[in-house]
């Protein structure tokens, strides 16, 4: 090697060792860990195969990695705090045994240890693929390439299975699943909140008793109004949650969906570090509409082929995430359907961009809804019509 190949290997790794020394002072050097590990545990999120434009699909993985807070006494002795101190706040009378019981629970969920920089190793067929490392709140998510010819042969009922790795002697396994998703057909992408279960959103209060103490409630009639889209166009459409709460709530959300009888979803929620409060008061004063709109744009690029069907309520701010999808995607949005929980029927002035954008055409996507009996059927060639008449 010459002198000036000397000297610029040299540099590069001077600037790298400079660089790895800043890192570490400001924000600490944690070595990357093996997991899942003995005590820990890895919850996989429901996640779609697509194909993507090159021809190739592409499997997401996504999940958590955790140590349950039944583990930790400390943990413990927070929870049991907060049930008996936040929990009879939350009530209109102090909580029962059963409210009690629930709010465990799902502060159990909440509260879980995450384990931030962990990497999981999963095995798709006889394939060892190792994951990116966990974030801050254990979250970690991965897009797979697969071709034609490993689709067909690791789907198994419309889903392609996937199981950890141990990081150490002992560990436990688990396993996952991805839904093959078919290139065309209808993507029905909705919310959760006071639109397929009732939170009452815009009472804070309630809000989070529905959240933490009350049973999980299906709005009334939209089992029955999704299991009708299901039926009508069967394997051409697919159901999508993006909500804004975070992912330590989606096994309980998973579990009400599935005893209410909707169809399978897949999902996306918010990666939020609980363990952190500055994280925490960031999110909770963040405005959700940057996060579910960044969502909804890239379901919009990774199903190029598939039309879109806009599910919502008008609590927080679908209206308006939704018509900055209707203007960047408006040829592929099929109907946008709000439940209206806050007295704006159609006439309102938040609507009237929808109708602006639809003016010329002299009608409309939009239908703003009380009961889900209100909306028509949908059928294969009629993906909705418009309960919200055009303006002139």
């Amino acid at each position: 090697m010459n002198t000036s190949k000397q000297y610029s290997a040299a540099s590069v790794a001077l600037v790298r060792a400079l660089t790895l020394i800043a890192l570490c002072s400001v924000g600490g050097c944690a070595t990357t860990r093996e997991g899942p590990v003995a005590g820990q545990e890895v919850a996989f999120f429901p996640s779609p195969v697509s194909l993507a434009a090159s021809g190739e699909w592409s499997l997401t993985i996504q999940g958590r990695v955790f140590e349950p807070a039944e583990h930790s006494g400390g943990r413990q002795a927070l929870i049991t705090w907060a049930a008996n101190t936040l929990a009879p706040a939350m009530a209109a009378s102090p909580a029962d045994a059963e409210q009690s019981a629930r709010f465990r629970e799902r502060a159990g969920y909440l509260l879980a240890d995450s384990a931030g920089n962990t990497r999981v190793t999963v095995k798709v067929g006889e394939q060892l693929i190792p994951l990116p490392a966990s974030n801050s709140a254990g979250y970690f998510t991965a897009d797979i390439p697969l071709s034609d010819q490993q689709v067909s042969r690791l789907a198994r009922a419309g889903r392609i299975s996937f199981t950890t790795v141990p990081g150490s002697p002992g560990a436990p396994t688990f396993t996952g699943a991805a839904v093959v998703v078919p290139a065309e057909g209808l993507l029905v992408v909705s919310d959760v909140d006071d639109t397929i279960k009732v939170t009452d959103i815009v009472d804070r209060k309630q809000a989070l008793k529905n959240t933490l103490l009350e049973p999980f409630a299906p709005v009334p009639g939209m089992p029955a109004l999704y299991r009708s889209w299901q039926a009508a166009l069967g394997p051409r459409i697919h159901f999508h949650i993006v909500s804004a709460g975070p992912w330590q709530l989606n096994a309980p959300l998973q579990r009400f969906v599935e005893e209410e009888g909707f169809p399978p979803f897949t999902w996306t929620m918010r990666s939020v570090d609980i363990g952190n409060p500055a994280a925490v008061v960031a999110t909770l004063t963040s405005d959700p509409r940057g996060f579910k709109r960044q969502a909804i744009q890239a379901l919009m690029t990774r199903f190029p082929r598939r039309h879109v069907l806009l599910v919502g309520d008008s609590g927080e701010h679908d209206p308006e995430v939704y018509a900055d999808i209707v203007a960047e995607f408006g040829d592929r949005v099929d109907a946008v359907f709000i439940r209206n929980v806050t007295e704006q029927d159609c006439g309102s002035e938040r609507y009237q961009r929808y109708q602006d954008f639809f003016a010329d055409l002299r009608t409309t996507k939009l239908s703003v809804f009380r009961d889900p009996g209100e909306l028509p059927p949908l059928t294969p060639e009629s993906p909705g019509q418009a309960l919200c008449p055009p303006r002139r």
